[in-house]
């Protein structure tokens, strides 16, 4: 009884672990896979567990791969230029269920690993992120470990070992998958560097998250603010709250329902523009968010991409939608004024031709006979303080909703409220425009970088005052937007920023380790790292972080494999007190083999011990190394002992 616990049956072990490669799989591409191929991979994967179980399979091998050509015949029929990889990750998905449904072989138990690990690749296509990283982990020290036992399953299936061997097949999997991780970051720091995207045409362009347009329809901005997903980090010096407006988009044509873009806007006037300010450098880390505008905190001077323009409202764009993620540079000056010599006064005191007799009216009283400031700082109370609320339910959504805001509802998001006050600044004769962008963020403590979610979209109001130039006016009431992590739990908040720290320095180490970098790294490496300093610096600390691990994973390699590495003949001497010691035997220091052997007694295996050991002996003190023909001839007395 104690024996049948201590014994598994080989083909048990494999399963085991080819189920755990699966899963790792799957949960590798869950949040990009279509709801039903989840579900349906699933529902596949248990009642493979079932049918394991009880060793009866629900379809024939032939039906099975009848299904799984069929599926492969639509996938590629399904694809398409814009997304590649989702559809065949579905597929795969689907394939990787099928194997499993199936009466297993080794063939079998090998595709399941196979398709495991193209999952795993797939998902990389999609994202990089830290949890990536987790996923590969595991799925090497699994593969190994499958890897070491599959090869005894090939030559019996029936085979049974031990639990101490299953735990020496595991731990030396984990030792084999630790010691390749040094290599593995030392090859990826020392191998040359490209800035040529090799496989970046298999990105899906359709996962980019939901972002600003060229137009701001009212009640719109309400579906980007219940997206709590983060669309950029900013590294950077924390700042005074009220100075966190991320500059995005720039809108000055009202049609009564939405807002656009002038064609050729930003173009007039042609003087330099002056801006006046403290100046602050970030770092951007901008997510794919399917639209070509860059942001950066309030007045961005300039930024860092060559392919990005700027217009005269210091609004950056790119060429193209940003559809995966980059970094940039920007240089900005905190102030709420843009100074300008001359604007078309024309486009920005453009309105609708039709239901503004009203609005009209309401304005008329508030800002007769007061200068520009006056009659901003009267229309701004007005809305704060005559009983308009903030809210993101119950939105007018009519064909006059602004009517509708200022007059019936009188709760609305940012967008009502700063298009109430740039068309009744136009009313009263006085020059607007709507600003979009972000406001606010979670400033990380840790990482020393602002945390900017989509929830935190925003619009705001620039008008325009003679001599001064453009000046911002936020209408909205205070609290409107906000981090949605504050009315979280102070505990799930710290988890979510300690997370989200691993995955920043993530994106800035691995993911945007370029050529730059990399000579970078290699000079310092060369020419040491000067004088030393009593002062810290962030990234001087970061890289000679770096150095020290490529120097003690370099340190791991040579004394695991050069300075450790066995003999044939300690490694021949190993495995014959290791085989002796299963039988009871145990050698003490200070015994020579054949002293250890006179203590056996009369054990049958004391003669086939003692034959090699003589035969070990015989060659051992010849003073020469032992010969090939000679380390096989005693393999072989080892394994027939």
């Amino acid at each position: 009884m104690e024996k049948s616990r201590s014994v598994i049956k080989i083909e048990d072990a494999v399963k085991v672990l080819t189920y755990g490669i699966g899963f790792v799989g799957f949960l590798s591409v869950v949040r990009f896979a279509g709801f039903f191929y989840s579900l349906a991979f699933g529902f596949f994967y248990l009642l493979s567990l079932r049918s394991e179980r009880r060793k009866r399979y629900p379809a024939p091998r032939w039906a099975l791969n009848i299904i799984a050509l069929v599926l492969i015949v639509l996938t590629f029929l399904g694809m398409s230029s814009r997304d590649i990889v989702t559809p065949a990750l579905n597929s795969l998905l689907i394939l990787l269920a099928i194997k499993f449904l199936e009466d297993k072989k080794f063939r079998d138990y090998m595709q399941i690993c196979v398709i495991s690990v193209f999952l795993l690749t797939g998902s990389s296509l999609l994202s990089l992120d830290i949890v990536f990283l987790v996923y590969f982990i595991g799925l090497i020290f699994l593969l190994t470990s499958a890897t070491v036992l599959l090869a005894y399953y090939s030559q019996d299936p029936g085979l049974e070992i031990t639990m101490p061997t299953v735990f020496k097949v595991a731990s030396t999997a984990f030792l084999i998958s630790f010691l390749s991780l040094p290599a593995t970051l030392l090859l990826f720091i020392l191998l040359p560097r490209t800035s040529f995207p090799l496989l970046t045409f298999l990105n899906r362009q359709g996962a980019a998250l939901t972002g600003f347009s060229d137009s701001v329809t009212l009640g719109g901005i309400s579906r980007i603010q219940e997206n709590n997903e983060v669309v950029f980090r900013a590294h950077m010096e924390k700042a005074e709250e009220g100075s966190l407006y991320w500059r995005g988009i720039l809108l000055d044509h009202f049609d009564g329902v939405s807002w656009k873009s002038s064609p050729g806007r930003g173009k007039e006037g042609g003087e330099p523009l002056t801006v006046k300010g403290k100046r602050v450098e970030q770092t951007i880390y901008l997510e794919a968010y399917d639209n070509k505008y860059l942001f950066a905190l309030d007045k961005p001077l300039s930024l860092s991409l060559k392919q990005a323009r700027m217009d005269s409202s210091l609004i950056h764009s790119l060429p193209e939608n940003v559809t995966r993620r980059i970094k940039y540079q920007a240089l900005s000056v905190l102030s709420p004024v843009l100074q300008v010599k001359e604007i078309d006064r024309n486009t920005y005191l453009q309105l609708p031709g039709t239901g503004m007799e009203e609005i009209r009216r309401l304005v008329a009283p508030l800002a007769e006979g007061r200068d520009t400031v006056g009659a901003v700082n009267t229309l701004v109370s007005f809305l704060r303080g005559g009983g308009y609320k903030y809210s993101l339910e119950r939105l007018p959504l009519s064909a006059h909703p602004l009517h509708d805001f200022l007059f019936i509802t009188k709760q609305g998001n940012c967008e009502y409220f700063a298009s109430a006050l740039a068309v009744m600044l136009r009313v009263a004769g006085i020059p607007s425009r709507i600003v979009g962008g972000y406001r606010g963020g979670l400033y990380n403590e840790m990482g020393g970088y602002y945390l900017v979610p989509q929830s935190s979209a925003h619009v705001w109001v620039e008008f325009y005052r003679e001599s001064v130039g453009w000046i911002r006016v936020d209408p909205t009431p205070a609290g409107g937007e906000g981090f949605p992590f504050h009315r979280k739990r102070e505990m799930l908040l710290r988890l979510r920023l300690l997370f989200d720290t691993l995955n920043y320095y993530w994106n800035a180490s691995v993911l945007n380790y370029d050529l730059g970098k990399q000579m970078s790294l290699l000079y310092k490496v060369r020419i040491g790292f000067g004088r030393p300093s009593l002062s810290l610096d962030r990234g001087k600390l970061t890289d000679s972080a770096l150095i020290f691990l490529v120097v003690v994973s370099g340190g791991v390699v040579v004394y695991y494999f050069v300075m450790q590495r066995k003999t044939p003949e300690e490694i021949l001497v190993g495995t014959f007190l290791a085989k002796m010691k299963k039988k009871g035997y145990v050698k003490s220091e200070t015994e020579g083999l054949e002293e250890f052997l006179e203590r056996i007694g009369e054990d049958p295996c004391r003669e086939k011990a003692l034959t090699f050991v003589k035969e070990f002996e015989g060659y051992y003190y010849r003073d020469r190394s032992l010969g090939k023909g000679e380390i096989k001839k005693l393999r072989r007395m080892l394994r027939e002992l």
